[in-house]
């Protein structure tokens, strides 16, 4: 779990990285919501731009076509039923994984 950012850091500095970013993955999260459920395409697009510069380091190999989707403003797709609970999802998942890791502590 989280081995791009392990081998870049190790474990413990990983961790705490982890446990820094944690606050503002939320706030991407938050943000990226409630872009898409406004239809505002551009900034929900800027928001994304944004964080997909780190999303490889969550481990998740959804997160950056979810990211590159909403950089694309394909309205057609981010305006169907399901695209924001999968983000929401693909958000609750790395979270999860993040409380995991920062809990194995050695």
């Amino acid at each position: 779990m989280f081995t791009t950012l392990t081998e870049m850091l190790g474990k413990e500095a990983a961790q705490r990285f982890l446990t820094v970013a944690q606050t503002q993955l939320q706030q991407y999260q938050y943000d990226l919501q409630a872009g898409l459920q406004q239809q505002d395409w551009h900034t929900a697009a800027i928001i994304a731009h944004k964080l997909s510069a780190t999303a490889h380091l969550y481990d998740s190999s959804t997160l950056p076509d979810l990211l590159a989707l909403i950089s694309s403003q394909n309205t057609e797709v981010l305006q169907q039923a399901n695209f924001i609970d999968k983000l929401n999802q693909e958000f609750q998942q790395i979270t999860s994984n993040i409380y995991l890791f920062i809990d194995d502590y050695p």
